[in-house]
């Protein structure tokens, strides 16, 4: 596989929390779509791990819900389309920042290798 390792780390919200990605602070441009709330934004990431990301957006969605993301890969490239669920609505780096907490749904290998490339170019 392409990660064999599995991180663990608390946060702010929980202290058992466990993530098989460690999320990293990184700010992508991104196109959300959640059609049962009757919603499409271009947003940005507050973080962003292979498995989930937390968006910044100032409209709660209830958890459960699908959404579709979609980041630009750049002009030469099509976009990066993933379908995810909405794990809660609520705030990030010490209550600064409204968003959303997503996990990314059926990810192949190739997704997780975009994914990290998306995270390693957004942090230069």
């Amino acid at each position: 596989t392409l990660f064999p390792y599995t991180t663990l780390f608390r946060s702010a919200d929980s202290k058992d929390e466990r993530r098989a990605r460690e999320r990293v602070h990184v700010a992508i441009e991104l196109k959300l779509e959640a059609p049962a709330q009757r919603l499409m934004m271009v947003s940005r990431t507050v973080d962003l791990s292979a498995h989930g990301a937390f968006v910044r957006t100032n409209r709660e969605l209830p958890p459960g819900a699908v959404v579709n993301v979609a980041f630009r890969r750049g002009e030469d490239r099509n976009p990066l389309s993933l379908d995810a669920e909405v794990i809660r609505s609520g705030t990030a780096d010490g209550g600064l920042v409204s968003g959303i907490a997503l996990r990314f749904k059926d990810l192949t290998e190739l997704d997780e290798a975009i994914l990290t490339e998306l995270i390693e170019r957004a942090r230069g």
